[in-house]
């Protein structure tokens, strides 16, 4: 039976895996990974893999082209049908996984099998394109295995962190403070009032970034939002925006749900419904044309001005030359807003259900770090309740017998 152990040190801390070898001297044979996610991972997977039953071993090759094909004709693990754009990204990474020379049949990989793929990926691709090919290949095994075709997962807990810089350096999201949102929001505001020109382009862009902040909305959710969207005070999400712009249906179910806004927001998207231009498609943000707006346009023509107005970029070096480069990106302010819920004591499934993630392991995994970080929140709630219920009785006396006496 395998066990974890919780190791600090030095180089902080780790957790150490404890599982029964027949090969070792003692009888047991140790693991070490940074994250206690990882470590769980691998006593899930721990021994052999067996041929399924009924003889349908397949390739991984095999298994890839036919994830791709769900992707496109019928939507995995429930979802809608990928968009054209998402679909050939997908045809990107499958054409790097059927690339490396996999020598196993897919029920017979291992970890070990998964991590030498993740260091041919690094040492072929770069590190983007890696990350984004792994995980695909993960994605890859969980279709397989909702199929019957394996009975494990070898690639769970085996990642390839972006190093970019907007995560830190253990890969959790950084997320801006309270001081530099309000410092976006005033820049947002300056934009808007610098001359007609600005005031022109601004009248939409400003709204925008209230609405993204007040939501938590991806850039794509508000790049592809419908006047049709908008009532009484909410905002219904049931459409994104592509990379390019093309307008799609969200990519999952969870992705469509229905948010609440201030007053305050809804004044000044009222006002700025007067002046949005008129757009086959009913858009909220649509360009001067009234097409929808590409993220690359978005972000150079509206956010990296935004940062550089509020001050929120840091000097880089670059070909010798020193440039500013935007401390967060768009998605920063959805992370704010996460944030914020976790702050009021929301517990996960709202949180869940706000951010339009599909499943609560996603919640946790890019906010659990917060989570944690308010254990000191809930041993002082849990004090208050006991005081509440037991008023100045002894701690040491035992709870069940208090209470019966006290009635």
């Amino acid at each position: 039976m395998a066990d974890i152990r919780k190791r600090t040190g030095r180089k902080g801390t780790t957790y150490q895996v404890r599982y029964p070898s027949r090969t070792a001297k003692t009888g047991y044979e140790y693991a070490t990974f940074d994250t206690l996610k990882e470590a769980r991972a691998f006593t899930e997977n721990l021994g052999s893999f067996e041929s399924v039953p009924g003889g349908q071993a397949i390739s991984v090759v095999e298994a890839v082209d036919r994830w791709l094909s769900i992707c496109e004709k019928i939507g995995r693990d429930g979802r809608e049908k990928v968009e054209k754009q998402t679909y050939n990204e997908y045809a990107r990474r499958a054409k790097v996984m059927k690339e490396y020379r996999w020598t196993k049949p897919l029920h017979e990989l291992e970890q070990p099998d998964v991590v030498a793929f993740r260091k041919w990926l690094l040492e072929t691709r770069t590190r983007d394109l890696a990350r984004r090919c792994l995980s695909s290949f993960h994605s890859v095994i969980i279709e397989m295995k909702s199929e019957g075709l394996i009975k494990s997962d070898p690639a769970a807990g085996i990642t390839i962190k972006s190093g970019g810089r907007y995560e830190e350096e253990d890969g959790e999201v950084v997320i801006p403070t309270d001081e530099e949102v309000r410092a976006i929001y005033a820049a947002a505001d300056r934009m808007a009032q610098k001359n007609d020109y600005m005031a022109e382009v601004w009248a939409r862009y400003r709204p925008l970034i209230y609405l993204a902040g007040f939501t938590g909305m991806r850039p794509s959710e508000y790049r592809g939002l419908s006047w049709k969207g908008l009532a009484g005070g909410q905002v219904r999400i049931t459409q994104r925006a592509d990379k390019t712009g093309d307008i799609g249906p969200v990519k999952s179910r969870a992705g469509r749900r229905t948010l609440f806004i201030p007053s305050f927001l809804i004044e000044m998207l009222e006002a700025w419904r007067t002046d949005c231009p008129a757009s086959a498609q009913d858009l909220v943000f649509p360009t001067a044309s009234g097409k929808p707006m590409a993220l690359v346009n978005f972000r150079a023509g509206a956010w990296d001005p935004l940062m550089k107005e509020a001050g929120l970029v840091d000097e880089e070096e670059r070909r010798g030359k020193t440039v500013l480069i935007p401390r967060y990106t768009p998605y920063a302010l959805r992370h704010y807003f996460a944030s914020k819920l976790i702050e009021g004591g929301h517990d996960l499934k709202f949180i869940q259900k706000a951010m339009g993630h599909s499943k609560i392991e996603i919640t946790f995994n890019i906010y659990g770090h917060l989570i944690r970080g308010r254990e000191e929140h809930y041993r002082e709630s849990a004090e208050k309740l006991a005081a509440q219920i037991l008023g100045e009785r002894s701690c040491g006396e035992f709870v069940a017998n208090t209470l019966e006496a006290a009635e």
